[in-house]
């Protein structure tokens, strides 16, 4: 069987054919092992990967200041996360995963305007990181162990630094997390 991140990088490449000379599109592979680790429906785990890629691309276009194209490439992402829900034909899903990602971006926005307490910053974090993967694999499958499965997802943070966290080093990442735990 073919892993989600193979998929959703060759759907990627169908959909952007006719554009050239974009940046990269990166695409989290512990998120992608964590779903293919799940019995659940491809289609909903495609879903899940891509519109964590679409909102990781369209945030780093904002602080790299990227080309048009690259707005262009995470608009089409995100649309091809919906055209995935659409297909997934679950209402009830679409309204959680929906919900997340205004939640999301509210997170995102409080914390770059430095509106979030710094008390709540490991429960905002892992909220931003792993939203999307909970809600997916809740709906779809059982989870196990959820603190077992954040400190998996979680991870990823340590090879990508992301711009939401550009005020704060990794220690202090680290540190807002530890005391989540």
């Amino acid at each position: 069987m073919e892993t989600t991140i193979n998929l959703l990088d060759e759907q990627i490449k169908q959909r952007l054919s006719g554009i050239h000379d974009y940046e990269p599109i990166h695409i989290n592979h512990v998120l992608s092992e964590v779903l293919d680790a799940y019995h659940m429906p491809q289609i909903a785990k495609l879903a899940c990967l891509t519109i964590d890629t679409a909102m990781r691309h369209l945030e780093n276009v904002e602080i790299d200041h990227t080309s048009k194209k690259s707005i262009l490439v995470g608009d089409l992402l995100s649309a091809h996360f919906y055209t995935l829900l659409a297909q997934l034909n679950e209402p009830t899903y679409q309204r959680k995963i929906s919900r997340a990602v205004i939640e999301i971006n509210e997170l995102k926005s409080a914390i770059h305007t430095n509106r979030l307490p710094e008390s709540s910053m490991g429960e905002a974090i892992i909220k931003i990181e792993n939203s999307f993967p909970l809600i997916t694999i809740q709906h779809f499958s059982e989870i196990k162990d959820i603190k077992q499965l954040n400190c998996q997802l979680l991870t990823y943070l340590e090879t990508h630094h992301p711009p939401y966290l550009k005020n704060y080093s990794k220690a202090q990442v680290r540190q807002f997390l530890e005391q989540e735990s």
